[in-house]
């Protein structure tokens, strides 16, 4: 018997099993985006720019952090330092 309401949960599951697997697969990069940190003025501009959201800063507390699964390697954040302390990195 059919349940009303939508698709079955167990289909979702295996769906987003298979959509979180074709993921990971194509973030496995043998480069990263790189940060000269003692040249970074964390003024944000990276951030703003990244259109993955993989790039985080904290003026309070003085840290850069990137998510590496959710970047894209556009390079936006590269081009966009005013400091030109980001550079594309070889893993």
């Amino acid at each position: 018997m059919r349940h009303r309401g939508g698709s079955s949960s167990i289909g979702l599951e295996i769906g987003k099993l298979i959509f979180s697997e074709l993921l990971s697969a194509k973030y496995k990069s043998s480069w990263r985006i790189g940060n000269n940190i003692d040249q970074c003025l964390l003024c944000g501009k990276c951030e703003l720019v990244c259109h993955s959201n993989a790039i985080r800063v904290s003026r309070h507390n003085r840290t850069w952090t990137l998510n590496n699964r959710r970047c894209s390697q556009c390079l936006s954040c590269v081009v966009s330092c005013p400091k030109h302390c980001l550079s594309q990195v070889r893993l």
